[in-house]
């Protein structure tokens, strides 16, 4: 059947046969995209009935409207019934962008709370009297053989950058912001998408998407608070091993939660592919999933992954998502071009489905939060995205306490492309931020940190 779907969109590439190759091709579509959607979902569906009944996937109360929802979606699909009507589906598009929301909220406070972890960090071997002699020079020379180990690029430049970013942050902020226009100039050429990737980026690094208010996470804004309230330059020992104390809950509970999400919003895209496509997709389509439906009647039956039933279900499909991902990774890259515009569409009866293979290609990315309509580029150019992220990102700095703006300027350095040319140049800013800094709790936890990364490697 793919060579056959390859043949048709050669041939609408060429203007042949359109009237009958454009639906045929964008059925096609539909049907491949909802075995890998009902694939997906039988392997998904399993493994988060598991992660719920062997409690390692703990659902919080507001979360359980929506595994309900989803249980009684797979349920549909389990009895054979019918697509579903139009409320349903956008029950689950309304059910996506909500989850999406929550998992923004919670991306928001994790990049703000990484900032308190730096500085909580660097303060660790004062509080705990762990605190090493560090020689500025032994350490440069401790430093240079793990990151001139090999003379292969990349991973140079991987090395360098973590090195970087864990280094004592010792200058101005002039100079912070010298290097930040230095180093971005080598985007100016860039096209919208890849300056909104950059800068959405750098924001994120630098904790300025402020988390979007819910109740469901108090908890979170609380500790926020109490972190921002704190004087880290006065901190007692009580209250680091107070704040340390929070953290390790809250970022727990972070994680923790969202992985209910991220599974949750796994299922949603996989469902939602099924319902937008299942309405035109071809018998051999609907013969290809057999072994998902049986899987969804024995999960709805409470069997789980060790019933054997269960196991020849799976082995009924085995190897076929794998074809199918062969297969869309060389041929997706086409449908953007198609030869098609909205009037040839409307006149062909054809929007619909195109609008619907579209939802279901961009819900197959690798990126389960995707918008599912192409989202608004921004139109600032490179001088006017550059100015206003420096504009924001000083006044956060103004307002900010010096431990965690050296976090800020951490993550953003680490985040920017490296300005170094020669290896003499790397060690020079090594050594320059290690003697800069006189504070020997925080030079001690920038070596242990750089040597963790070094084992790690």
């Amino acid at each position: 059947m793919n060579h056959e779907i390859v043949k048709v969109r050669k041939e609408l590439f060429t203007g042949k046969e359109v009237e009958r190759n454009l639906p045929y091709y964008l059925r096609s579509l539909a049907g491949v995209y909802y075995r890998m959607a009902n694939y997906n979902l039988a392997m998904q569906y399993t493994a988060f009935s598991e992660g719920v009944r062997e409690g390692d996937l703990e659902l919080p109360e507001h979360t359980k409207g929506y595994a309900e929802t989803i249980r009684k979606s797979v349920e549909r699909l389990a009895t054979g019934a019918g697509a579903p009507e139009e409320d349903a589906l956008k029950t689950l598009e309304e059910m996506r962008s909500e989850l999406t929301a929550s998992m923004q909220t919670l991306t928001a406070y994790t990049d703000c709370l990484y900032l308190h972890e730096y500085a909580l960090c660097r303060l660790a071997p004062g509080m705990e009297g762990t605190v090493e002699d560090i020689d500025s020079n032994a350490a440069l020379e401790e430093i240079s053989s793990f990151l001139f180990c090999d003379e292969e690029q990349e991973g140079l430049l991987a090395r360098v950058s973590a090195v970087v970013s864990e280094l004592p942050v010792r200058m101005t902020k002039a100079k912070f912001f010298e290097w930040i226009e230095t180093t971005l100039a080598a985007y100016k050429e860039s096209d919208s998408d890849t300056l909104d990737r950059v800068f959405y980026m750098l924001y994120s690094a630098a904790g300025l998407y402020q988390p979007g208010e819910s109740e469901h996470f108090a908890n979170c804004r609380e500790v926020l608070e109490y972190l921002q309230g704190l004087d880290y330059r006065t901190l007692t020992e009580e209250q680091y091993k107070e704040a340390k104390e929070k953290l390790t809950d809250v970022t727990e509970y972070i994680g923790t939660v969202s992985d209910v999400y991220f599974s949750l919003t796994e299922l949603v895209n996989s469902l939602f592919t099924i319902f937008l496509t299942e309405s035109y997709v071809m018998p051999e389509d609907v013969a290809a999933v057999k072994g998902c439906t049986e899987v969804y009647r024995l999960l709805m039956e409470g069997k789980d992954d060790t019933d054997l039933a269960l196991v020849e279900a799976f082995e009924s499909f085995e190897g076929k998502p794998e074809e199918i991902e062969e297969f869309l990774f060389r041929e997706e890259g086409y449908f953007d071009e198609l030869p098609v515009d909205e009037k040839l569409l409307d006149a062909m009866m054809q929007k619909v489905l195109y609008v619907r293979v579209s939802y279901a290609r961009r819900l197959h990315t690798t990126s389960i939060f995707v918008e599912l309509e192409k989202e608004e580029k921004s139109q600032m150019t490179y001088e006017e995205a550059l100015a206003a992220f420096c504009e924001t990102l000083s006044k956060a700095l103004e307002a900010g306490q010096r431990a965690t703006n050296r976090a800020v300027m951490a993550r953003v350095i680490q985040n920017l492309p490296l300005p170094f040319t020669k290896k003499s140049d790397i060690q020079k800013y090594i050594l320059a931020a290690l003697e800069n800094c006189h504070d020997m709790s925080e030079k001690t936890a920038a070596m242990r940190a750089i040597r963790e990364f070094a084992e790690g490697m």
